[in-house]
């Protein structure tokens, strides 16, 4: 594609059922809109939907005005909001973070808290509880991919982190993203 392209971002959030993706992939595929990125998931019984797609002005734009009419068809709550492409990937190190643990409040908030005072973007992020074989116990699982700035020390944000699941007695893996 070339470099008049404009990006949109649309999100679409309502009950759960079959025909979703279909619905909002035809809008965006018959518009004559490229999806860039998506994320969708399913919580409790809604289904939440992020993505990321582009064209023209006129080709976004197309897909803007049918959003309405698609969310309404669909029963679903879409918006869509004007962005730009993601910085180059030379401009970050890419990181994926894994921790887990027994569950118990304020994790997700001690970590990104951990992250942000260093400009630490989280890129993507899933967490959820799961219930141990045998005993039910319940577990805490996070999965990220963190942006890391060049100019930050990554074995100090890993001893940053270290320091933070050892408080909250988590076991954590930082590594390079691939």
């Amino acid at each position: 594609m070339s470099d008049d392209r404009n990006f949109r971002v649309l999100t679409a959030v309502g009950h759960d059922r079959p025909g979703l993706v279909s619905g909002i992939s035809e809008l965006i595929h018959s518009s004559g809109a490229n999806l860039e990125d998506s994320r969708m998931a399913i919580l409790g019984g809604e289904f939440a939907l992020v993505l990321l797609f582009s064209g023209t002005a006129d080709v976004v734009a197309k897909v803007a005005e049918g959003a309405r009419a698609m969310g309404d068809k669909l029963g679903l709550e879409i918006g869509v909001k004007d962005t730009k492409h993601a910085r180059s990937a030379r401009d970050i190190l890419r990181y994926r973070l894994r921790v887990t643990g027994l569950d118990h409040p304020g994790i997700v908030h001690t970590i990104t808290g951990a992250l942000s005072p260093r400009e630490v973007n989280v890129a993507s992020l899933q967490s959820r509880v799961v219930h141990l074989p045998l005993s039910g116990t319940p577990n805490f699982e996070l999965e990220a991919e963190v942006e890391v700035p060049p100019s930050l020390s990554v074995p100090e944000l890993e001893e940053t982190i270290a320091g933070v699941c050892a408080r909250e007695n988590l076991e954590f893996n930082f590594e390079p993203s691939t």
